[in-house]
């Protein structure tokens, strides 16, 4: 059965994610509708005996799947539950591949009615410290601790990539799936850069350098979107912790006092507005969306583009036929003494809910997805790292990317967005308006230390820590 699909909006794509304002999000968290709250009653998953069916499920048990519908599109789900089909024949599975994911699906938590497994991801992603905190998620260790799809003898936990699992980990708990290993990078066409001579740069000011003789061309060097200002979330603090260390990030996530003044920080901030005092942004960039920045990379009117590892699947149907993504690390800053870091790992979350109606087929679902199978489907139609080891891609920004991250002492994901939704309301406009020069950096340093000083003193809310 496939349900309608009429809240569809064909003309957005890949995280419509970012687009929402503050006051759209407060509409959409959990805090703005009643939960049903955690069932204490709800059913629990073991790990049995059986390595082709460890969770026990019935066969004939019908299976609800919700898909946000973005970047990466719904066909590695269809082929994924074709598989699940495939062992068991009898159950009706229901697909809905949709972006509206909390006005759909958060009605349903409150009602304590949710789907069975839900990719929790675009533009109305249901908070996950809501999700977490309300006690509506199950936990994922009966997954990890099971036996994989592809060799009893190894438990799916074994089959994944380092970092994986760090971003679903909420105190220790793991309550998300993150399905695609993403990173977080500066994209720029390689054909251009070879045709012109240019050397991607390494570090800070071999970047601006390179500006001027990229501006003699008649070309923008930086570009973003400015209506979605988190993209440049990411770039911003691994400049900063690539300057004084992860742990300088790890800091703001930890909400320790005076995390945002740190000199690294400041630093990151001053280098970001530089962009604008310079004159190396592209004209109109604050008034545009995700899609026109993307756009004017692909018509070559700007140079470099902060998004993430899903941007060439998302542009394949739009991009020129000669345009070659590459991805760079962010370039770093004189004195850095982790140039190496980078935002990676697990994106794209999964959830089961704790009153999931099949809870073991929920589970079966994600085993399923983690094959080697399931794996390969989804690198293969997305054209994307995997989180699971030994999925070869073809693709040349994939390889670029995998190259990128491929030392796991220097992967790391900033993580107060999406630990402390207020946080993340304010870091969205802030960051607009540094780059906008609307603000100064140190109006945009003492702005975002007043909303983690705020968030830090709320008993209310609900405090989390890495656990690396």
């Amino acid at each position: 059965m496939r349900y309608p699909m009429a809240d569809r909006h064909p003309i957005f794509t890949r995280r419509n994610l970012f687009g929402a304002t503050a006051a759209g999000l407060a509409a959409t968290s959990l805090g703005a509708c009643a939960t049903s709250g955690g069932d204490d009653d709800a059913e629990e998953v073991t790990v049995g005996e059986d390595a082709e069916n460890p969770f026990g499920v019935d066969p004939a048990a019908p299976l609800d799947v919700v898909i946000f519908d973005g970047g990466f599109g719904e066909e590695y789900a269809v082929a994924h539950q074709a598989i699940y089909n495939r062992a068991f024949p009898d159950a009706e599975i229901g697909h809905l591949a949709t972006q509206a994911i909390a006005e759909t699906q958060q009605p349903r938590f409150a009602q304590g009615e949710p789907c069975d497994v839900l990719d929790n991801s675009g533009a109305q992603q249901i908070p996950m410290d809501s999700l977490v905190s309300d006690g509506e998620l199950a936990e994922l260790t009966p997954l990890l601790d099971a036996p994989s799809y592809d060799d009893p003898n190894v438990t799916v936990r074994e089959t994944l990539r380092d970092g994986v699992l760090q971003m679903g980990t909420f105190n220790g708990e793991v309550y998300a799936l993150n399905y695609v290993f993403s990173a977080w990078t500066i994209w720029y066409d390689a054909k251009l850069f070879r045709d012109k001579g240019w050397t991607p740069p390494e570090t800070w000011d071999e970047m601006l350098d390179l500006c001027p003789q990229i501006q003699a061309e008649g070309i923008a060097p930086w570009t973003y979107a400015g209506q979605h200002p988190v993209y440049l979330y990411d770039m911003f603090l691994i400049l900063a912790g690539r300057h004084g260390g992860v742990d300088v990030v790890k800091a703001i996530d930890h909400l320790e006092p005076d995390a945002w003044r740190h000199e690294s920080v400041v630093k990151a901030a001053e280098a970001m507005h530089g962009l604008y005092t310079a004159g190396y942004i592209l004209d109109g960039t604050p008034g545009i969306d995700h899609i026109q920045s993307q756009t004017a990379l692909n018509e070559r009117q700007a140079a470099f583009l902060p998004c993430g590892s899903w941007l060439p699947n998302e542009q394949k149907a739009i991009a020129p036929e000669d345009f070659e993504y590459a991805p760079l690390g962010v370039p770093y800053l004189e004195g850095s003494v982790q140039p190496g870091l980078i935002s990676a790992g697990g994106e794209e979350p999964f959830v089961v809910p704790k009153n999931a109606a099949n809870l073991a087929g929920a589970y079966e679902y994600l085993r399923i997805m983690l094959s080697q199978e399931g794996a390969q489907i989804f690198g293969d139609t997305v054209q994307a790292a995997t989180v699971v080891k030994g999925v070869d891609l073809d693709n040349p920004a994939a390889q670029i990317t995998d190259q990128l991250v491929s030392n796991p002492d220097d992967l790391f994901q900033p993580r107060f967005r999406f630990w402390y939704t207020k946080m993340n309301e304010e870091v969205r406009p802030a960051l607009g308006s540094l780059m906008a020069g609307e603000s100064t950096p140190d109006e945009f340093i003492e702005r975002m230390q007043k909303s983690a000083d705020e968030t830090a003193a709320d008993d209310s809310i609900e405090k989390f820590t890495h656990e690396d």
